[in-house]
């Protein structure tokens, strides 16, 4: 049971490594996972994904903001499950059937984050690196820093450090 969500994280990374078009030198590399919420592309850092998982049942927690979805056992630890779009947008989102949950590991945290879809690591090139990214609303240019340009699109790098340490994710009751 505990391999599933390494062996997911495993396939995905395959899967990724299939879709890349030309190989980029070692040197220049920067890989992330990919993933995508409320219609954008976005990649973090390796380092702040522990694993992905399928969306799992979860015990809601009474009085608690709609995107703060429940808690769920993993493997016998219990994981706070959140609804990352929801959470940036103030409205409601569905769990669609391509739906993840990215999983965070933080000294102090632990805790998954629904996403619309997962893309798997995705390499990107730092040469295609900008630092502003001017096509983001507020509430996502908060959690970003700088975007990839890769196949004619911008993937920004959606930093979950910044996430965690924001009071009003770290506090979902009304």
């Amino acid at each position: 049971m505990a391999a599933k969500g390494f062996i997911e994280l495993l396939r995905l990374a395959d899967r990724g490594k299939k879709r890349q078009v030309s190989q980029i030198d070692q040197t220049l590399r920067w890989s992330g996972v990919a993933f995508e919420i409320l219609g954008r592309q976005f990649v973090a850092p390796l380092g702040d994904i522990a694993e992905v998982i399928y969306v799992p049942e979860w015990t809601p927690v009474p009085s608690t903001q709609k995107w703060a979805c429940g808690v769920a056992n993993i493997r016998g630890r219990l994981l706070s499950v959140s609804h990352l779009a929801a959470f940036l947008n103030h409205s409601v989102n569905e769990v669609k059937t391509d739906s993840k949950v990215l999983c965070l590991m933080h000294p102090k945290h632990y805790c998954g984050v629904i996403v619309d879809q997962v893309f798997g690591i995705q390499h990107f090139n730092q040469q295609s690196y900008f630092k502003q990214a001017n096509d983001l609303p507020p509430e996502l240019q908060e959690f970003c820093q700088g975007y990839f340009m890769y196949q004619s699109k911008p993937w920004h790098v959606f930093m979950f450090r910044d996430l965690l340490n924001n009071p009003r994710f770290l506090s979902p009751s009304h």
